[in-house]
């Protein structure tokens, strides 16, 4: 078979390469589509790219054509063979044979579809592809919408306002409450990562009107060792000037 664009079945040659297209005698030289095609109901799914990449390369080095009218080739001869096939009789003794045919040739165009860098398939194919990225990002924007919509409940128009140098202080008064605990033993507050109250004082609090960045908080809150951190910042006694005691009376 004289081959256009395809990698044809040298003749007589007993064992062919498995993506060779024809038959041993090679005398249909006019049904290079239909010998491409039949390959591709032979074949599983996992073979589509190598199948595809051989004849490419043949195509390539024989300089019929450049990569996208390659492509758009291929396109072409499996979409006219799907329309063909959904025109057969549908009473024909060979009903299944054409369905079990769309389906093989649609799975081909579904490997075709994931490498067309060109565009190159019919407009309506990709315009319809491109409706239902867009339908697709507007409901992933209504659903961000909604969460963006729950956080401005907890947005403040001005930060609490920490006296410029007392930053400390407020870090000790947090370290203070973290300790307490309330009548019949346990402490009265909770939680289970360091970076908690980092991140509320500086969603909440500004030191002398600036933002107080989230790094420089964790250096207060880090491992300790009875009541001094192993590593990170430690805060300077001339700013531990509060004490937070239990109400007269109250018990543990």
């Amino acid at each position: 078979m004289k081959s256009k664009y395809f990698k044809p079945r040298k003749f007589l040659d007993f064992f062919p390469h498995p993506y060779d297209v024809g038959n041993i005698i090679g005398p249909w030289q006019k049904y290079e589509d239909n010998h491409f095609l039949n390959k591709i109901y032979e074949m599983e799914e996992d073979s589509f790219d190598s199948f595809y990449r051989c004849h490419l390369a043949h195509t390539l080095k024989n300089n019929t054509c450049n990569e996208e009218d390659f492509f758009f080739k291929v396109w072409e001869f499996v979409e006219n063979r799907i329309d063909n096939l959904k025109k057969k009789d549908p009473f024909s003794t060979y009903h299944d044979r054409y369905l079990f045919r769309i389906d093989k040739l649609q799975q081909f165009q579904k490997y075709l579809n994931s490498i067309d860098q060109w565009n190159a398939r019919p407009a309506h194919i990709i315009i319809a592809e491109k409706e239902a990225i867009i339908q697709k990002q507007k409901m992933e924007i209504e659903k961000l919408q909604v969460c963006l919509d729950a956080l401005k409940v907890y947005e403040v128009s001005q930060k609490i306002w920490i006296k410029e140098g007392y930053l400390t202080t407020v870090i000790d008064l947090f370290q203070k409450i973290e300790k307490l605990e309330v009548p019949g033993g346990g402490n009265l507050l909770k939680y289970d990562h360091q970076v908690a109250y980092p991140r509320m004082i500086s969603r909440y609090f500004s030191h002398g009107g600036n933002d107080i960045p989230v790094e420089t908080l964790r250096n207060y809150y880090v491992s300790k060792k009875d009541d001094e951190p192993v590593k990170g910042t430690s805060i300077q006694s001339e700013r531990k000037i509060f004490k937070i005691v239990p109400v007269k009376g109250t018990k543990k």
